[in-house]
C-alpha cells in the first residue's frame, strides 16, 4: 500500500473537517497520538518483563556457555536501548498546542512531521526489542538443548 505524502494527508484532512475545525482536527491528532503513546507504553512493559528475567534467570541462562553469556548481554542492551529510544523518542512530550505554524495547514503540517518522527522511532524501537529478544531465544534454546550442562562459578 502506498503512504500518503504529508502534505496530501494535510490537504485530506482539512477537506474532510473544514478549514475553521481546529477543535476536530486537534482531538484527531490527539486521538493518534494516544494510540502511539499506549502502544510505547505495552512495549516499555515488554522490555521491562525481559529485563527482570535476567535479573531472575540470566545467571543461570549465561552459566551455559560463553555464547549463552554473550547473547544474555546482547540481548539485554538491545532491549534496553528499544527502551531507550521509547522513553525519548515516542513518550517525550510536546504539546501538540505548542506547534509552530501561522495557519491551520502550517500547524497540521508541522503536527503531522511530529507523529511520523514518533511513529518512525516507535519502529525502530519494535526492531530492536525483537531483535533482543531474539538474543534471549536463542540462549534460552541453548541451555534447553544442553540440560546437563552445570552453570559454572560465576558463569565462566
Amino acid at each position: 500500500m502506498k503512504n500518503v505524502a504529508r502534505e496530501e494527508e494535510a490537504d485530506r484532512f482539512i477537506k474532510l473537517v473544514g478549514a475553521e475545525s481546529w477543535e476536530v482536527v486537534h482531538g484527531i491528532l490527539e486521538r493518534q497520538f494516544a494510540v502511539l503513546h499506549n502502544r510505547a507504553q505495552v512495549l516499555i512493559g515488554l522490555c521491562g518483563i525481559v529485563i527482570t528475567t535476567t535479573g531472575f534467570s540470566g545467571r543461570l541462562i549465561a552459566g551455559t556457555s560463553r555464547a549463552a553469556q554473550g547473547l544474555i548481554i546482547a540481548g539485554v542492551a538491545t532491549v534496553l536501548l528499544s527502551a531507550t529510544l521509547i522513553v525519548w523518542g515516542v513518550q517525550h512530550i510536546r504539546w501538540l498546542t505548542q506547534q509552530p505554524g501561522h495557519d491551520m495547514r502550517g500547524w497540521l503540517l508541522v503536527s503531522l512531521a511530529y507523529r511520523d518522527r514518533k511513529t518512525s522511532i516507535y519502529r525502530v524501537a519494535i526492531a530492536f526489542l525483537l531483535v533482543g529478544l531474539s538474543f534471549y531465544v536463542i540462549a534460552i534454546a541453548m541451555m534447553l538443548l544442553d540440560p546437563t550442562a552445570v552453570p559454572s562459578a560465576g558463569g565462566r
